[in-house]
């Protein structure tokens, strides 16, 4: 790849970024101010147990978006890659605005308990419980997952068992809905499919 061709990958890497971290969380703030909102949890979904430690898996979202940057050395492959997670967000963005659906089963977190407890009550306050059908979270570590397998034989067999250990997570943090994970894997299979077209 030329210089001129990774300040190209570096200009759509941040944007990309931008784009979605502004507009996820532009999308939350009006979100709020929304009077009717769905619950789509299921009987069992309020005995589901906070499980702190995993904020951490949750946080592996950005991991993957790390590892699609410094491994893809194909600026077109590379803005396939950005042309997807754009459709992936969008398509986000639009369900959010139109199904409005709010996360209402999330618990009373005491900070002091230990840095895990710490790191879920600051993201409790960072991420109002909106935003959540489909996950944006589930489909972008599985829609990264499908194109760096594409990209690279083999890494499927790494990211796949993350993007369930982060599919897992939301659940058990208390941030998602099982219909939200559900849909969330769909999306970011049925982009991939859309943009990686044979």
């Amino acid at each position: 790849m030329t210089i001129r061709d990774r300040l190209r990958k570096n200009a759509l890497f941040f944007s990309i970024l931008l784009y979605y971290l502004l507009g996820y969380f532009l999308m939350n703030e009006l979100t709020s101010h929304r009077r009717v909102f769905y619950h789509l949890d299921l009987p069992f979904e309020s005995r589901i147990p906070l499980l702190p430690a995993l904020i951490f898996a949750y946080l592996l979202e950005f991991a993957f978006f790390a590892v699609a940057y410094l491994m893809v050395d194909d600026l077109q492959f590379f803005k396939k890659i950005v042309l997807s997670v754009f459709v992936c967000v969008t398509l986000h963005f639009v369900i959010f605005a139109a199904f409005p659906v709010e996360y209402h089963l999330r618990p009373d977190v005491d900070p002091e308990r230990g840095w895990a407890y710490l790191v879920v009550d600051f993201y409790y306050w960072l991420d109002l419980p909106y935003n959540c059908f489909p996950s944006l979270h589930v489909s972008n570590v599985f829609l990264v997952s499908f194109f760096m397998e594409r990209y690279k034989k083999g890494m499927g067999w790494i990211l796949f068992p993350l993007s369930f250990l982060v599919a897992f997570s939301v659940v058990c943090v208390k941030q998602h809905y099982v219909a939200d994970v559900v849909a969330g894997m769909f999306v970011g299979w049925f982009v991939y499919r859309q943009v990686f077209v044979e």
